[in-house]
């Protein structure tokens, strides 16, 4: 077995540049060449990191030193790209979403599958010992049954964003575009929280309500959303995000998993609540939440470290494309929903095989 998986970065705009500095931080992964067809922000990540930087993604994948590759592209190439290392024998790892729709997710997954090689999704959750530490409280019945859950995002994109993302780094018009981007702040910011949610609680949202609008930006996609849910047990979950809203929050809104025996908040640190004396809770009160310490904790090195250890041990990753699909479908239920103004009732989620 190799030491470390060698990886081929496939984009290198605003968040690639967060993940390379994880793939140097990182004890599994190694960083041995860059892909953009912006010569100049590829030249920028080869020169930082010491690799050959390349335009054309043909020539990367043809690379026999690259194993696996890391796509973070526009999100209407995830697919196309994905499927076509696939077929190069490249293990992948797709930025989030995992596509903008359900048939592209289905047609990486089999691409994947058929060429032999492991596909996962950049997901931090699964990797973050406090939500390792959430997932497995609420597994022993810590907060007893979940009855619900709350996600909530109040931010305030400058018009800046929309053409050169937070930093700048590459002029670019593909998240104002609705077939491009997929959607606005629920398929670029909150679908992070559902695939958390999803992994704490092992629930599968089973039907969708939801109203999105455009109200204040000039982009083709949603700047505000709410949405509500019915997990697979009965429990309820509200989503509230919004990408536009003028002085954000002051209140610092989290994110909460209620329980009938109890609460935990997203906050930092995270809190819980529980009615009952549990693994060195005290009954009655809240408290901070025990979490085990990790040597990175749930950051971008945590989440190489993740795939490049399972790609390298032929196990399952901790973040299966599955997963990825699993909450782009209630994304894409919650759009539909908005749309149609009706609820609607999502199909049954796919299994990994094992």
């Amino acid at each position: 077995m190799a030491d470390r998986l060698r990886i081929g970065m496939i984009g290198c705009g605003e968040i690639a540049v967060q993940t390379a500095k994880g793939i140097a931080a990182s004890t599994l992964g190694q960083h041995v060449m860059v892909m953009d067809t912006d010569a100049r922000v590829a030249g920028d990540l080869g020169v930082t990191y010491g690799v050959p930087h390349t335009t054309k993604v043909e020539e990367l994948l043809a690379n026999p030193q690259v194993d696996a590759v890391y796509i973070a592209v526009p999100h209407y190439l995830h697919a196309p790209l994905a499927i076509q290392a696939a077929q190069a024998g490249k293990h992948v790892l797709v930025e989030k979403p995992i596509a903008t729709s359900l048939a592209e997710a289905d047609d990486m997954i089999a691409a994947a599958r058929d060429a032999h090689v492991t596909l996962s999704v950049a997901y931090l959750a699964q990797v973050d010992p406090v939500a390792q530490t959430m997932h497995r409280l609420v597994a022993a019945g810590a907060i007893g049954n979940v009855v619900g859950t709350r996600i909530v995002y109040r931010g305030d994109k400058p018009e800046s964003y929309w053409h050169g993302g937070y930093s700048g780094r590459i002029q670019t018009d593909w998240r104002t575009s609705k077939a491009k981007s997929g959607g606005g702040v629920l398929i670029m910011n909150t679908i992070h929280d559902l695939n958390t949610l999803r992994f704490i609680t092992g629930l599968e949202v089973v039907r969708v309500s939801a109203e999105y609008e455009t109200f204040t930006t000039p982009v083709e996609v949603e700047d505000y959303v709410a949405a509500t849910y019915r997990y697979d047990n009965g429990a309820i979950g509200t989503l509230e995000a919004g990408s536009a809203i003028r002085g954000r929050d002051p209140l610092r809104e989290v994110n909460r998993i209620y329980g009938d025996a109890g609460q935990i908040l997203f906050s930092n640190p995270a809190r819980i609540f529980v009615t009952q004396a549990v693994e060195g809770l005290q009954a009655g009160q809240w408290q901070d939440l025990p979490a085990p310490t990790g040597s990175h904790g749930g950051d971008r090195a945590a989440m190489i470290d993740g795939f490049a250890g399972a790609v390298l041990n032929g196990r399952p990753p901790v973040v299966q494309a599955e997963d990825g699909r699993a909450a782009l479908q209630i994304a894409l239920a919650a759009y539909q929903a908005g749309q149609e103004h009706r609820t609607i009732t999502l199909g049954p989620v796919a299994k990994a095989a094992v």
